[in-house]
């Protein structure tokens, strides 16, 4: 789908900004997230919002990996997330999604989550 359609289709994800408030991305199966990709993400992330802050669900289940400078970005524009849920559905995007907390530590409340409904519920307590 296009932006025109309210979602943003770069090469390695997909993403667009709910009735509800929150910012829904989804990662490309396998895609390795690189610093370009990351910077994609975030400014596209403000672009919808207008650059206010609002919840952020991220479907990396099947995602690949993530360059350190990637995961450097995600967490320096941590001011564009009130919350972040991860979907997390396989024991490697678990292990990914628990690696990246503990050596990054973002400055966001950031949680994952093995259920998207138990997800959604949670960030809409962090809409603006």
């Amino acid at each position: 789908m296009s932006e025109a359609e309210g979602i943003i289709d770069p090469p390695k994800f997909r993403m667009w900004l709910r009735s509800d408030g929150i910012v829904h991305l989804v990662w490309e199966s396998a895609a390795v997230m690189e610093l370009a990709d990351a910077v994609a993400a975030t400014e596209t992330m403000s672009r919808l919002t207008s650059g206010r802050s609002a919840p952020l669900f991220v479907d990396a289940h099947d995602a690949g990996s993530q360059s350190r400078l990637a995961r450097k970005e995600f967490v320096r524009r941590g001011d564009l997330a009130t919350a972040v849920a991860v979907l997390v559905l396989t024991p490697l995007s678990r292990m990914m999604g628990n690696f990246f907390l503990s050596v990054n530590k973002p400055t966001t409340l950031t949680r994952l989550f093995e259920d998207e409904d138990h997800a959604i519920e949670w960030l809409r307590g962090y809409v603006a």
